[in-house]
């Protein structure tokens, strides 16, 4: 997926005719009918001047890796999910807030994790991967809330629940719709939110 402004809309143009999937963003989509006429996948309001255009960022994408055990894991199994998982948030945030994108008056960000990274929690092993990856992904989020409080941002770490997605193999216990009803009212709530951690049934989660 490849991200454009239209400052230029060749730009955007050939990158469709290349067969990429292009998310664009301007300050007045009405005007840019014709790069959705031109496959463009969708086309956002985003005003770079503004020095908090983003006031929600969900990083939401994520990877569980090989169902791996002790035995069998690698190094290669290790970083894939890491990379994914840990790297890619932090990376989100690092490129918003150089472009100034996010911070004051304020942006809530929120880092999509899993009650499997709770030490405290894990009470059955394996999952070395995931579990590991998510754990460093929750001190990522910790750091940040630190690091950015005086920017006027708030670091969230949400857990959506066992949900029946690809990942759960349909096997989960609750759907889509419920977790994401349920992590939306987290972020409405008045709980004290920056560096915390809550699952979608507004419970904190233990680290």
């Amino acid at each position: 997926m490849a991200g454009a402004a239209i400052k230029d809309k060749t730009w955007v143009k050939q990158l469709v005719s290349k067969g990429n999937k292009v998310i664009a963003s301007c300050r007045n989509p009405s005007e840019a009918a014709d790069l959705q006429k031109a496959g463009v996948a969708h086309v956002v309001k985003l005003d770079v001047s503004d020095p908090a255009s983003i006031k929600v960022v969900i990083n939401n994408a994520g990877v569980y890796g090989s169902r791996i055990s002790l035995e069998t894991v690698t190094a290669e199994d290790m970083l894939f999910t890491y990379k994914a998982n840990t790297i890619g948030p932090l990376l989100v945030v690092q490129q918003l807030l150089k472009n100034k994108l996010i911070g004051k008056p304020a942006t809530l960000v929120g880092n999509v994790t899993s009650k499997v990274g709770s030490v405290e929690d894990n009470g059955s092993g394996g999952s070395y991967a995931y579990r590991a990856s998510k754990s460093a992904l929750n001190n990522v989020n910790k750091s940040m809330s630190i690091d950015l409080e005086d920017e006027g941002i708030t670091c969230v770490l949400l857990h959506p629940g066992y949900v029946r997605t690809d990942m759960t193999s349909g096997n989960g216990l609750i759907d889509v719709d419920q977790s994401v009803s349920g992590l939306l009212s987290v972020l409405e709530s008045d709980l004290p939110l920056n560096g915390k951690w809550y699952d979608y049934k507004q419970e904190a989660i233990p680290w």
